[in-house]
């Protein structure tokens, strides 16, 4: 599947993920055809982006839900276009004087097939270890090292502003998105084959302990659970270090990240309370911080660009502020697809990042300042245009 604006949509097309507003309400559900009458129901909308099928053998029934998007009946029949003959020369100066349109531009950590497949494996491989008997446990290590080589297949991978989204709390998807940010940061620090090894291998099952629990974690801020469950939340460091601790194969730098992922430089953090953190441990405690504030692990879920600056805040308290600052580089602040608010009041859409200013995106308008919608295709890279800053991100 691909990310596209509304604008690019065709008739045909196929929608691959449910499209919701944003009080969830379905508009279009997965499989749905497209037609023209439900492209001009998601402008009046206003929903920017959508998922569809990048290919498709067998055409689906559309499947509408919630809102109505049925085309107006009685209209009159369509007349054919008469076929103009146009002068060869005319339609090549036609040609350079229309700008290339922009598309979507989504740049992610491992390739989206590739990411089903080993969220797949990660459920499989945890959820068959149960009441700490951790036969089987060990092919994690084989997916860890899986994910490395993905990584490093792309040219400049350290180089690039990954797109990371807001989503549900699935603690096998949380362990992989840990476990990819990671192993960028660590390579982006410079780190030995090994240490980003066990970094990787660490992440993958640093939340092992949450299978432990009774205590509903799933978009819950745990500080605001009673104080029983609060202290039973914050033992699932020790319940997964202590079903690993024995583990021959695993690295004793690995255990450490599993047991102290959630401590703090200034001790703050727990399950110990401890300021003694490795910079391998530091690493995974920022990308479980930001991660579990972007699809609610234990807290209450936010939007990207405030997950980021709440990790900024404590560069330096809470991890080394060059790891946050190598977080930071890779991170976007506003994801392609974001739709965004400028200081000028205009409203655009997210379309693709700029390498190295993961605050400085190119934006594509959609409406003025007035509300009014943009004829024709109004791009602003904010890397060129410094007078434009985004001050909003609208849900």
């Amino acid at each position: 599947m691909k990310l596209v604006t509304v604008e690019d949509l065709k008739e045909g097309d196929i929608i691959a993920n449910d499209v919701l507003l944003d009080d969830y309400t379905v508009v279009l559900s997965k499989g749905t055809v497209i037609k023209t009458p439900y492209i001009e129901k998601l402008r009046e909308l206003q929903v920017f982006t959508v998922y569809i099928e990048e290919k498709s053998d067998e055409p689906v029934e559309p499947i509408v839900k919630n809102v109505k998007l049925t085309p107006k009946e009685n209209k009159p029949p369509v007349k054919k276009p008469q076929v103009v003959q146009k002068n060869p020369q005319a339609e090549k100066k036609e040609e350079k004087k229309s700008a290339p349109k922009i598309s979507l531009e989504k740049i992610t950590i491992l390739r989206d097939e590739v990411e089903v497949q080993v969220r797949n494996k990660i459920k499989d491989i945890l959820e068959l270890h149960v009441h700490q008997k951790t036969a089987g446990l060990q092919k994690i290590a084989e997916t860890a090292q899986n994910i490395i080589t993905d990584i490093l297949e792309e040219e400049e991978v350290v180089e690039k502003v990954y797109d990371v989204r807001e989503r549900s709390a699935d603690i096998y998807e949380h362990s992989l998105q840990v476990c990819t940010i990671a192993a960028l940061i660590a390579l982006k620090l410079g780190m030995t084959e090994k240490q980003v090894y066990d970094i990787s291998v660490g992440s993958l099952i640093h939340d092992l302990g949450l299978r432990y629990l009774v205590v509903r974690y799933e978009d819950q801020d745990i500080n605001l659970l009673p104080k029983k469950e609060q202290e039973e939340y914050k033992k699932h460091p020790i319940y997964a270090y202590t079903a690993i601790k024995n583990e021959t194969w695993l690295s004793e730098a690995a255990k450490e990240i599993v047991l102290n992922h959630h401590e703090k430089k200034d001790s703050s953090g727990y399950p110990l309370g401890t300021d003694h953190i490795s910079r391998m441990t530091q690493i995974v405690g920022v990308c479980d911080e930001f991660d579990e504030l972007i699809c609610g692990v234990g807290k209450a879920r936010v939007r990207v660009h405030e997950a980021i600056n709440n990790i900024r805040n404590y560069s330096g308290l809470w991890y080394d502020s060059d790891i946050v600052d190598a977080f930071l580089q890779l991170i976007a602040v506003y994801p392609v697809g974001s739709k965004v608010k400028t200081n000028q009041g205009e409203t655009g859409i997210v379309m693709k990042q700029n390498a190295h200013f993961p605050e400085r995106p190119v934006i594509r308008i959609m409406y003025d300042r007035f509300g009014q919608a943009i004829q024709g295709e109004k791009i602003v890279n904010l890397i060129k245009d410094t007078t434009i800053v985004i001050q909003e991100v609208i849900k």
